[in-house]
């Protein structure tokens, strides 16, 4: 069940819906942002992927970037929508996009916390409790906007 929601929650993000930080587009920044502060853009998950969980996020500069980023997993669809989230992303001014695999297992992340201190950017998913066992790993890629 809930891996049905978060497909559903993954494809009204991806469609465009509403998102949870008050009705903005996907990938939209808020208006104003605290000087550390880490914004989730987007959670995306592909199963069987690959990857390698880290808590430092990669900074996805430009669109050669994102390609270079999303060449590390085996999941064509991951891939994609990666690419299609970096696009659609609007990074303000002051701000980076970047990526970190989050999370590889059974579990979706619900969401993703960071800090970002002296040029030093940390983030870490929060999982739900593990309710299930799975056949194949679930690779989870968070995209996040960070200080410049």
């Amino acid at each position: 069940m809930r891996r049905t929601l978060a497909t559903v929650a993954l494809v009204l993000l991806l469609a465009g819906g509403c998102d949870d930080r008050g009705g903005d587009a996907p990938g939209a920044a808020p208006d104003s942002l605290a000087p550390g502060e880490i914004i989730e853009v987007a959670i995306l998950t592909g199963t069987s992927a690959g990857g390698r969980v880290t808590t430092e996020p990669t900074v996805l500069a430009d669109e050669q970037a994102v390609r270079r980023y999303v060449e590390r997993f085996r999941n064509d669809r991951l891939q994609g929508q990666i690419v299609r989230a970096a696009e659609r992303a609007r990074v303000p001014e002051g701000r980076r996009l970047a990526a970190a695999v989050v999370a590889i297992g059974c579990e979706v992340p619900t969401r993703v916390v960071g800090t970002s201190t002296g040029g030093e950017t940390v983030v870490r998913a929060v999982l739900p409790s593990p309710t299930k066992q799975c056949l194949a790993p679930i690779t989870s890629v968070v995209l996040v906007l960070v200080p410049a």
